[in-house]
């Protein structure tokens, strides 16, 4: 059995507080820390897009229960490419039989609503020790496993001396909230334009939320208008059907780059979540790529548990972590990236493929099926 071992968690976002949860759920005593106060792992303004896989791991360590009850379902996803002016409609019909019974495509979920039922459940789990607003926890403590969660600009990865693959796009992305007229509740949009691809996600009544991305030079221009000039500006790109009414908070913008990590772990020390990759916003996978790394290393922590070994990890299933997580990461990283290649340009050697897509989507039901499944579940399904 894993009996009294030790593992220090850097970083208390949502994917290093997770992974505290569940390496506790295996009776491993956890360090957690974070640099940062609880008021700032609460205030990240931010949105997820959570996929059924996520549902799963939040469901198997007991805090789906009440994540759903404040979470926004939509059983709807329109896909639309503004350049060619076609569009599919993806409802839980195409779903995987077993999802359908959630009678939802997918969730949205405000980073406080998240962060703030994490954090309170790690206050009632004994096994783990936090530390926030800190730098050092226990360490005169010996720790079997160290697993770094500490974000892009992971401190902890630049300490392990572990390289990165990166491609940085040409693309910044702006984000805010926004107050909607809609003639259709619950769905969630994704829109390829030339300048790049727009995601509105529905975050309960008429509040939504827009992600935006478009070439660096025109996010510039677009976040230095007037308020008025700004909605005008953003209207023009709503599809049929919506209508901006106000904004409600204040536009951000970020820069866009892909990631990914040259190694995923060096002896006991391992990297999970945006220390380990970073991908483009399009199709928000990127908290539910993480969350897939936190279920990997829990289903070898059952496995190591079942079979009565010592350590989490033998040798044989560590490589086993570290196969099935590149593939996981580099598949998931190709699809989006080749979403903003073939999608963000009007160049004629695209078009044509993008309407047979768009065309064969429309017309084969397993076909959706499939493409819903590889959003919503990873290639591990």
């Amino acid at each position: 059995m894993i009996k009294n071992l030790n593992a220090k968690v850097i970083g208390a976002g949502p994917s290093g507080s997770l992974l505290a949860i569940a390496l506790a759920s295996f009776d491993v005593k956890v360090y957690l820390f974070d640099i940062s106060n609880k008021e700032k792992l609460l205030s990240r303004d931010r949105t997820y897009a959570i996929t059924h896989s996520s549902r799963r791991l939040f469901e198997r360590l007991g805090v789906w229960s009440e994540l759903k009850n404040k979470a926004i379902p939509f059983n709807e996803l329109s896909v639309c490419d503004s350049v060619i002016k076609k569009s599919i409609l993806l409802s839980t019909k195409d779903l995987r039989q077993f999802n359908r019974r959630t009678n939802a495509v997918g969730w949205t979920l405000d980073h406080y609503v998240l962060m703030d039922v994490l954090l309170k459940k790690i206050e009632n789990i004994n096994l783990i020790d936090m530390k926030l607003n800190s730098t050092i926890i226990n360490e005169n403590l010996t720790f079997d496993y160290y697993f770094a969660a500490d974000g892009i600009s992971s401190y902890s990865r630049k300490k392990w001396n572990i390289g990165t693959y990166t491609y940085r796009y040409r693309q910044k992305c702006i984000t805010f909230k926004a107050l909607l007229k809609v003639k259709h509740k619950n769905r969630a949009y994704e829109i390829f334009r030339q300048e790049g691809p727009m995601a509105i996600l529905p975050m309960g009544k008429d509040l939504y939320q827009l992600i935006i991305s478009s070439p660096s030079s025109i996010c510039e221009k677009i976040l230095k208008l007037p308020n008025h000039l700004f909605l005008d500006r953003i209207s023009s790109l709503l599809p049929d059907g919506l209508e901006i009414d106000s904004l409600y908070n204040k536009p951000e913008v970020f820069p866009l780059s892909l990631s990914i990590s040259k190694k995923l772990t060096i002896d006991n020390k391992f990297l999970v979540g945006e220390s380990a990759h970073s991908i483009h916003p399009v199709g928000g996978q990127g908290l539910n790529l993480s969350i897939r790394d936190i279920n990997s290393i829990s289903e070898f922590l059952s496995d190591s548990k079942n079979r009565n070994y010592i350590g989490l990890f033998s040798s044989q299933s560590k490589a086993n972590f570290i196969l099935s997580r590149y593939l996981d990461i580099i598949f998931t990283s190709f699809l989006t990236h080749l979403l903003i290649i073939v999608f963000s340009n009007t160049m004629l050697i695209f078009k044509l493929p993008r309407k047979l897509a768009f065309i064969m989507l429309s017309r084969l039901k397993h076909l959706r099926r499939l493409l819903l499944t590889l959003f919503t579940d990873g290639i591990f399904f």
